[in-house]
């Protein structure tokens, strides 16, 4: 994968955690590479967007390419942007947020963050997709969310070698389980 990356064969958020894959060798990291190109990954994350999802599970298909003004943000951009598909069904509902499992059919940059926006539920914490609905939760709530609420639950994939399928689960990190026990 290089010197600069050694073995990384996909990134987070910055500010994301729970799974990830890194390859050992280059013949690993070339097919595993080639699965998440080729849309072979099952990547499903946890997701506490604010307000009040009105649908229990859907999906949002919206193309996505960088914003026009701010080049370190993307955006919905029908005309220009790269196809991107993101499922959902509602885990839970608590206080002025809803707790969501996120399933990513492709793998634009930000997509869980611009989808969800682009329904006008940006994620807890995200400052840069949706600063204002965040001020207005943490009013509400008399507290801000510890960091993005983004969480990369589940991570599953072909071995490169032996064909078999592999399956690994994140648990949902202190901080975010307590700041989901503060809304309930």
């Amino acid at each position: 994968g290089g010197v600069a990356r050694p073995g990384i064969v996909h990134r987070l958020d910055k500010e994301t955690s729970g799974c990830m894959v890194v390859a050992k060798n280059d013949e690993t990291h070339v097919a595993l590479s080639a699965q998440f190109a080729g849309r072979k990954v099952e990547k499903i994350y946890h997701a506490l967007v604010c307000g009040d999802l009105p649908r229990d599970a859907g999906e949002i298909r919206a193309a996505i390419a960088r914003h026009p003004s701010h080049r370190k943000r993307m955006a919905v951009r029908d005309e220009s942007g790269r196809e991107a598909r993101t499922g959902y069904r509602v885990l839970e509902r608590v206080r002025a947020a809803t707790l969501v499992a996120a399933t990513l059919h492709t793998g634009r940059t930000h997509q869980i963050r611009v989808h969800f926006q682009f329904l006008g539920h940006p994620l807890v914490g995200d400052t840069t997709y949706g600063q204002r609905q965040n001020r207005r939760l943490e009013e509400l709530l008399g507290f801000a969310a510890p960091r993005l609420m983004l969480h990369a639950f589940l991570l599953a994939f072909l071995h490169p070698r032996t064909g078999k399928r592999l399956s690994f689960e994140a648990p949902r990190p202190v901080d975010f389980d307590g700041f989901l026990r503060a809304l309930r």
